[in-house]
């Protein structure tokens, strides 16, 4: 289902680093397919899909069942702010496997690689 979705290119670019505003084609193509199947989603992920909420809502829903989130940024822009949307750092790490431990030992700080 997720692959039918479009999901895993979308998560894709967001894993490259890629930020979104939500009205990307991917973004739009993933909540219309979602809203239209919103039964099946249901049935299969166990993810209620509202009709009336946004695109991007939507997929932090899927990336929450994957352990993921997004974060945001608001730079101005033409005179607006505009929300740009990315994978939280830590959770893409975390996901990745590169999680970090930092101590000090004898005064000097030691950062170390936990493999989970």
């Amino acid at each position: 289902m997720r692959h039918r979705l479009g999901l895993r290119a979308v998560l894709m670019d967001l894993m490259a680093g890629v930020e979104i505003k939500g009205d990307e084609a991917m973004i739009q193509v993933l909540a219309e397919f979602s809203k239209r199947n919103a039964s099946h989603v249901k049935g299969i992920l166990n993810l209620t899909i509202p009709l009336d909420e946004s695109p991007v809502w939507i997929l932090g829903q899927y990336l929450s069942q994957l352990g993921l989130s997004t974060e945001s940024r608001r730079p101005m822009e033409d005179g607006q702010r505009i929300r740009y949307y990315r994978l939280n750092t830590e959770d893409v790490e975390f996901a990745q496997g590169d999680v970090y431990c930092s101590f000090t030992v004898l005064g000097r700080p030691i950062k170390r690689s936990l493999h989970l």
